[in-house]
């Protein structure tokens, strides 16, 4: 929240792409995590590629948080081989991929801090 982050301040960060949104596709986590396949329709839409429904199918089950974390080319395993993480489940890249996860981590106050953080206005980037 204080902006001390790689890409940081966050949200300023994502505003700007989202004020690109004529060349540039936003999706949310909670996007994918709830519809895959319309996410990779959408993809496909933005990119101006034809996909059938055997393709949309391949890429949604390819792309399921189980075979991502099961893969070393999308898992960040050399992270952890590196030691830039622990190895533990809370040091891993990718640690169980449930939406809102992250209520269990904050506390109350956390939490409150960081709606109150997220509803607050962004300045403009010019």
């Amino acid at each position: 929240m204080r902006g001390e982050i790689v890409y940081g301040p966050y949200r300023e960060h994502v505003q700007g792409y989202l004020e690109h949104s004529d060349t540039v596709l936003c999706l949310t986590y909670e996007q994918m995590h709830q519809d895959r396949g319309s996410v990779v329709r959408k993809v496909a839409d933005f990119l101006g590629v034809s996909l059938s429904d055997a393709d949309v199918d391949d890429i949604a089950k390819n792309t399921s948080f189980e075979v991502m974390k099961a893969n070393p080319d999308t898992n960040f395993q050399q992270w952890e081989d590196n030691g830039l993480v622990s190895g533990t489940e809370e040091g891993t890249f990718m640690r169980k991929g449930v939406v809102g996860d992250w209520r269990n981590y904050f506390t109350e106050e956390e939490s409150e801090a960081f709606l109150k953080w997220r509803n607050e206005e962004v300045a403009p980037l010019n």
